[in-house]
């Protein structure tokens, strides 16, 4: 039985929270309702509900990234489905280590969610966290931000190809967010694929590392199409290309080639970017992963997070079972840096297998 104290203690943290949705904006949905209903609360054990309390969503990144803009718009709609509130939380720090470290410290009972990117493929090999995949159940990957590499409109680097050749030169100087991260990961394949070299120079986000090229402090910058659309439709950057294999259509911008009409070798290893979706710690009960599943496909097949993905640049995505394809990704990806040389340790150290 709880102490007296604690009960106190939760019903006050339970006001706080309530007083916080009743006043934030983030709590305002503007989806109709006729899309997307409340729903009573699943039955995990007979006389144990779920959810039983308001949720928190761990977002590893600050707020106003891709990340959180993500998480931040699917919050409203896991209200209105789970009929509690779900409060978003950013917890920022190394590369969102923090965030899966303080998520595993939680009960696996669903009422805390990790919103998880694709950096949990890279961790077994650079070392931010022990934890992996296995961690975690993955409720859902619905959404993608692919890569791409920009300058500055005016930049000398006018194709792909002059890319690779600055790259082949040794002299190239490169902007992504930060190491280990897709965007420096999609450097290391280019460069590995096409024999080049770069200096790397960090910035903390996709966007900040396109603004570095805009200031001429780099060359060229890696990120998502998604973090520098509004610069691509301002004109003020100009996109190479995009790491896939067919081009990308970007509302009021057009189309953007694939890196394989430059180098057909690169096929091999697209697409690539990041990818967001929910996830919760492993040995949560399987009713409430099937609960969030479900709340999450009805979410991403609204016409309003579809409008929202294209308003982005954000390529929509189905993943049939989330967790396996985490798994074969984390394999292939951890693997690719460790023998390539960028890996700070063999993902067999954390029981991640060679594919």
């Amino acid at each position: 039985m709880r102490s007296r104290g604690n009960v106190s203690f939760l019903l006050i943290y339970l006001s706080l929270l309530l007083l916080v949705f009743g006043c934030s904006p983030s709590s305002q949905s503007t989806t109709d309702p006729s899309s997307i209903t409340t729903t009573p609360a699943a039955k995990v054990e007979e006389g144990e509900p779920y959810p039983n309390g308001p949720i928190e969503m761990i977002v590893g990144f600050g707020a106003g990234g891709g990340t959180d803009t993500m998480a931040r718009t699917i919050q409203p709609k896991f209200q209105e489905i789970l009929g509690v509130p779900v409060a978003v939380r950013n917890m920022p720090g190394a590369s969102s280590a923090l965030a899966i470290e303080h998520v595993q410290k939680q009960q696996a009972d669903g009422q805390t969610i990790l919103f998880q990117t694709d950096l949990i493929r890279v961790f077994p090999t650079m070392g931010m966290t022990d934890y992996t995949y296995k961690d975690f159940e993955q409720i859902g990957i619905g959404a993608m931000g692919i890569a791409t590499f920009t300058v500055k409109k005016d930049s000398a680097i006018k194709t792909f190809s002059d890319l690779v050749t600055l790259l082949q030169t040794g002299k190239a100087k490169v902007g992504v967010a930060g190491i280990g991260d897709p965007w420096h990961l999609t450097l290391e394949i280019v460069k590995n694929t096409v024999g080049g070299k770069a200096e790397i120079i960090t910035y903390d986000s996709g966007k900040n590392a396109a603004m570095a090229a805009l200031r001429n402090e780099v060359d060229f910058s890696i990120s998502g199409v998604n973090e520098v659309v509004d610069l691509l439709r301002a004109g003020e950057l100009r996109a190479l290309a995009v790491m896939d294999n067919k081009p990308f259509q970007v509302k009021g911008i057009g189309s953007i080639p694939p890196v394989t009409d430059f180098e057909g070798k690169l096929a091999a290893h697209v697409p690539e970017g990041t990818w967001w979706g929910p996830s919760v710690k492993a040995g949560t009960p399987q009713p409430i992963i099937n609960k969030l599943r479900d709340a999450y496909r009805r979410i991403i097949q609204t016409e309003e997070f579809k409008k929202f993905a294209e308003e982005r640049a954000i390529v929509l995505i189905t993943i049939e079972d989330p967790q396996e394809y985490t798994r074969k990704i984390t394999e292939k990806t951890s693997w690719l840096l460790w023998d390539i040389g960028v890996g700070k340790r063999s993902p067999e150290e954390v029981g991640i297998l060679r594919p």
